[in-house]
């Protein structure tokens, strides 16, 4: 699913999420404006200002997490890209206004069609939306048409993008054009982490960290010892995991007997000592991840894309599955269950960090450091199928990369869903380069006195509230 689809389902989530103030709006038919000559009805603008003020609304708290956007007085008196909210909040429904034009005369243009699976998409979704939220829609002056249309209409940007940047698409995009950018934006690793902490969770001292770090040089050469092959280097890892977990289990509870009390009762009788609760914050188990149904970059949706930061933590692909059962029959015709380990089930795709400008370091989470991170896109891809050792400041690790390649299967991280998120990647900012050349050459005229009378600030979103 590409971030066009996604923004559907977020707004229409979005819009009953928080509850607007003031008084509802009107059921009227009134156009709002004129885009190249195709009329934009009410219902469609009052769900795109809504959707602009939600977007605005959630951009400050995230912004300010000490602001109440619940109260649209205080929502007024803010400003967003150095103009007032309530401005900001009609330049963007304007924007979306074209852009739901632009979409649909390309649509017909290029003689696109929705697939008869995209169709029904359609219908269920908002036949389920509308029993649940369709009075309040209505009493806001949104028809059940105007939702249907604004959901159409994603699903056609999808197609127009895919028209032009899909696979063998009018911009020459191809299979390996699309394997190489997830090659050189991925790294494939392995790793596990000890902890600079005693048992008590606190930070070691230099002479438990010199200790610590002579245990982790000792796990790198029995596992740098079998170097060729990788199999089995990936074996004895699993084995240094096993180790340090018996490891922090036993410091555990060395601390907690520590902490041991001990008392008579009233006839000098020896009670059983107990212990005062610890916590282990040593990390006891492997950090897994595998093919994400979208890993990469995050995506906050299409034409509503806000500033983001994509954190390679967020987009690192997870194995779904540690192990797997089968049911066989032996040669007596007897049936037995048996159970395989998924190869990678212990890796870790690591995507690239991408980041909007002016991004601020410190804004930034890097997986799982950023040490880490450094080595994997950058000496690590010299230095396939041997392990190192990897210094934080809380933790030391032992890493090993492995070549990406070897995993681009169809049945393995280069499914189709896994190519289709690549394309969104890779191409997500020239289709909004291209979208905002459609839009730059359209002509709008205006309906003042209806945008003013669908102001967002009148939008009653709380279904409990009753007409006015």
């Amino acid at each position: 699913m590409f971030k066009w689809k996604k923004a559907a389902a977020a707004l229409a989530a979005a819009a009953m999420t928080v509850a607007g103030a003031g008084c509802t709006v009107g059921s009227g038919s009134a156009y709002a404006m004129t885009i190249d000559g195709e009329q934009i009805n009410a219902g469609i603008y009052i769900y795109y200002s809504y959707a602009s003020y939600m977007e605005l609304t959630q951009t400050l708290q995230s912004q300010n997490s000490e602001l109440d956007v619940k109260d649209d007085n205080v929502v007024k008196e803010q400003k967003m890209d150095g103009v007032s909210s309530e401005e900001w909040i009609k330049n963007k429904a304007l924007e979306y206004c074209q852009r739901y034009v632009a979409i649909e005369k390309k649509f017909d243009e290029l003689d696109l069609s929705l697939t008869e699976e995209e169709s029904k998409d359609v219908e269920s979704t908002i036949d389920s939306f509308w029993d649940t939220n369709g009075e309040t829609y209505e009493k806001n002056g949104i028809s059940k048409n105007s939702v249907k249309s604004v959901l159409e209409n994603t699903y056609m940007t999808n197609e127009v993008f895919l028209y032009y940047y899909g696979v063998d698409g009018e911009e020459g995009t191809t299979e390996d054009d699309l394997k190489q950018y997830y090659e050189e934006n991925n790294a494939r690793v392995r790793y596990i982490k000890f902890d600079l902490t005693d048992g008590n969770g606190e930070a070691l001292d230099d002479a438990g960290k010199k200790e610590m770090k002579a245990k982790v040089e000792d796990y790198l050469g029995e596992i740098n010892a079998l170097k060729g092959d990788e199999d089995a280097m990936e074996d004895e890892m699993d084995n240094v995991q096993s180790d340090y977990n018996a490891y922090v289990t036993s410091i555990s509870e060395e601390a907690a007997a520590a902490t041991a009390t001990s008392a008579t009762d009233a006839d000098g009788n020896e009670i059983a000592a107990t212990t005062e609760a610890t916590t282990t914050t040593a990390e006891t188990t492997t950090e897994t991840t595998a093919a994400a149904e979208e890993s990469a970059a995050t995506e906050t949706a299409g034409a509503e894309e806000a500033a983001e930061t994509t954190a390679a933590e967020e987009s690192a692909s997870e194995e779904t599955t540690t192990t797997e059962a089968a049911v066989e029959t032996d040669e007596n015709g007897s049936e037995v269950t048996t159970t395989t380990t998924a190869p990678y089930a212990n890796e870790q795709i690591i995507a690239k960090v991408t980041t909007k400008e002016n991004t601020k370091e410190e804004d930034v989470t890097y997986s799982p450091c950023k040490n880490v991170y450094d080595y994997a896109f950058g000496d690590g891809q010299k230095n396939y199928g041997v392990a190192t050792v990897v210094e934080d400041d809380t933790a030391y690790y032992i890493v090993m990369c492995r070549d990406i390649k070897e995993r681009m299967t169809e049945d393995d991280l280069w499914t189709e869903t896994q190519q289709n998120t690549v394309i969104s990647q890779a191409y997500s900012d020239a289709f909004e380069d291209m979208l905002d050349g459609w839009t730059g050459e359209q002509k709008v005229e205006k309906n003042d006195s209806a945008i003013k009378k669908y102001d967002a600030f009148k939008i009653d979103m709380d279904s409990s509230s009753q007409s006015a």
